[in-house]
């Protein structure tokens, strides 16, 4: 919903940005309240053993384990996999600009209404994924597989864009690869509770897994902006700016990163 809002206020101009700031501050303020409030009320811990505090205690808590191959595959995994949905993600409004509607005066706007309507296409197939996934793998005990399946799935939906260079093409990676990226997330936390290696330090391996969410932003964010210089500086000798060959790319390295995510999953012995 997010994307369908946003898209709808870039087509306002400087007055829908601030508005979308705004929208997002009051949202995320909103949230902390309700979830502060509803949020049932912990037990005390004061009756739980714990360790004296101490410069090597704080030190200790930020190491990750150490032989737990399963744990790393499914840390890269998911950052890799992460990073290659926010390539495009976070340029959805460019690839759309500047490969889709290259060269038509009206890109931006058309741009804004294929990121809308792909919002909705998302929005949709996420939440089918979501409601089937989990019940389906919990019926038949497997967890690496479909996820591993998930990403292929992924994959399939960013090169819609390289066979359709059109709104269909942006439409067909909303609907498949949203779909593989509902079911991802429906079933990946499940599969990284069940890799990790110690249950007296679970909460603070999960957080370190859980950094692949933060991470891959990042990470997402830099590839995409290395592959487009890269591209059209070394291979394209573009002086300045990117076309769309350059834009071309991103949906290539990301299938790439997505199937060695999936191949890294599979490498995980302890979860079907």
């Amino acid at each position: 919903m997010g994307n369908f809002v946003g898209a709808r206020l870039i087509k306002l101009g400087e007055p829908g940005i601030f508005s979308g700031w705004m929208m997002g501050l009051a949202v995320f303020s909103l949230i902390g309240i309700i979830t502060v409030a509803i949020w049932p009320a912990d037990k005390s811990n004061l009756d739980q053993p714990r360790d004296k505090f101490s410069l090597r205690m704080i030190l200790l808590s930020f190491r990750p384990p150490m032989h737990a191959p399963d744990f790393y595959f499914a840390l890269i995994g998911r950052t890799i996999m992460m990073g290659g949905y926010w390539m495009i993600n976070s340029y959805q409004l460019y690839i759309c600009q500047y490969y889709i509607f290259a060269g038509d005066p009206k890109a931006k706007d058309r741009a804004a209404d294929v990121i809308a309507t792909m919002a909705v296409i998302t929005f949709v197939v996420s939440l089918v994924a979501a409601v089937t996934a989990g019940p389906i793998t919990d019926k038949i005990h497997m967890r690496k597989l479909p996820v591993a399946l998930a990403s292929c799935l992924f994959a399939v939906g960013a090169a819609m864009p390289l066979i359709f260079r059109s709104p269909l093409g942006m439409y067909l990676f909303a609907g498949i690869a949203g779909f593989g990226y509902g079911v991802y997330n429906a079933i990946d936390q499940a599969l990284n509770v069940a890799v990790l290696p110690n249950p007296d330090e679970a909460g603070k391996d999960l957080g370190i897994l859980n950094l692949a969410n933060t991470l891959s932003q990042v990470i997402g964010s830099l590839f995409t902006s290395a592959v487009l210089t890269v591209v059209a500086r070394a291979i394209l000798h573009q002086s300045s700016g990117y076309s769309a060959q350059a834009y071309m790319w991103i949906f290539i390295v990301v299938i790439v990163l997505v199937l060695i995510a999936a191949a890294l999953i599979m490498k995980i012995k302890k979860v079907k």
